[in-house]
């Protein structure tokens, strides 16, 4: 989820969490607010490391021990007393203390639900834990937080906070129980085209809570379609020639009309002996690591280099740049193959 969301979460859990009010000893509504929401904020702070070393970021830093439940109370005890002597309320440190660990741990969760993977048991274990209902920016989850926010504020309502983060936790529901419904839609496709024993995954898609991405891993191949569960069968075909932003929601199509498309895991023909032999390098052992569905991308050969890049297929959207590309090129004349990342016109990020 994207950090502004996160902070209005936070925000909104500081809010519908006040105490009663004219208790002298109850933190202000303001001050618990910006607490909650700069708490909330606080994990995404692991975004610095990707000045580093972008693919260690992706593959063991983001969504780690900043975002991990062993380090929570960690976390929450530094920042609670920090903010605690900032407001000078040092003698209520504790409750300090029960505002950023409520506020991160919001984060933790609406994280959680998103397909990227967060090391929840981090530094103890890398384990990444995705339950992959709601993409990474979903402008719905953010507007029903938002509103809730504004208005409970407006209205100096606690009650109004509280009946946000239900709506909120309802919404995620029902994104729960279209996973079901897509993750059906790839079982009877590996049942029909007898694909088993095959993996099937179901991904939350951009643009609408009922485009998800269905992804049939049988082994070698991926099998993967659009779908859009609330469309029907006059919703227009895609236009190859259009690439606008909007246009890519029309390559979610209904249940009726799906375009299963195969991507090898390590290409075809001639390709398959050397995208295997740069996959098992040890220098691509962090986006082994990373990638959750990893495929063979392509190709670059030259006079001078060989380069084999893989994508990872949970960023794959339609008609949209892919990000997260790496692989590994290798000039003839030293024969060492270097890691490279492929950059957003094509060209090439030695790491």
């Amino acid at each position: 989820m994207d950090t502004l969301t996160h902070a209005i979460v936070g925000a909104t859990l500081a809010r519908a969490t006040t105490g009663k009010s004219g208790d002298e000893n109850t933190i202000p509504v303001k001050t618990r607010v910006w607490i909650g929401g700069l708490a909330a904020a606080f994990p995404d702070i692991d975004f610095i490391t990707a000045l580093i070393n972008p693919l260690t970021f992706i593959s063991d830093w983001h969504r780690a021990e900043t975002h991990s439940f062993v380090m929570l109370p960690v976390w929450a005890l530094l920042l609670g007393i920090v903010f605690a002597v900032t407001v000078k309320r040092k003698h209520q440190w504790r409750e300090f203390v029960l505002i950023c660990g409520i506020s991160i741990l919001s984060h933790i969760f609406t994280d959680l639900i998103t397909s990227w993977g967060t090391e929840i048991f981090a530094p103890l274990s890398n384990y990444r834990a995705s339950w992959g209902v709601t993409f990474i920016i979903d402008p719905y989850f953010s507007l029903i937080i938002f509103f809730g926010l504004i208005i409970a504020l407006i209205k100096n309502s606690r009650l109004v906070a509280q009946v946000a983060v239900v709506l909120l936790a309802t919404y995620i529901g029902f994104q729960s129980l279209l996973k079901l419904q897509a993750h059906k839609i790839g079982e009877h496709y590996a049942s029909e085209n007898k694909l088993l024993p095959a993996s099937v995954s179901a991904l939350p898609q951009p643009f609408s809570p009922f485009n998800w991405k269905v992804i049939v891993d049988a082994g070698e191949n991926y099998h993967v379609t659009y779908v859009d569960l609330f469309a029907d069968e006059n919703k227009p075909l895609p236009d190859k020639h259009n690439t606008g932003l909007l246009h890519s929601i029309y390559y979610y199509r209904p249940k009726q009309q799906l375009a299963w498309k195969k991507y090898p895991r390590f290409g075809a023909g001639d390709h398959v002996v050397l995208a295997k032999q740069v996959w098992r390098q040890s220098q691509f052992e962090e986006y082994r690591r990373f990638a959750a569905y990893p495929a063979f991308y392509r190709i670059d050969k030259t006079d001078n280099n060989n380069c084999v890049w893989f994508m990872d297929l949970r960023f794959v959207i339609p008609q949209r740049m892919t990000p997260f590309r790496y692989g590994m090129c290798k000039n003839k004349n030293d024969q060492r193959w270097q890691l490279y990342r492929l950059g957003r016109g094509n060209e090439k990020r030695l790491i």
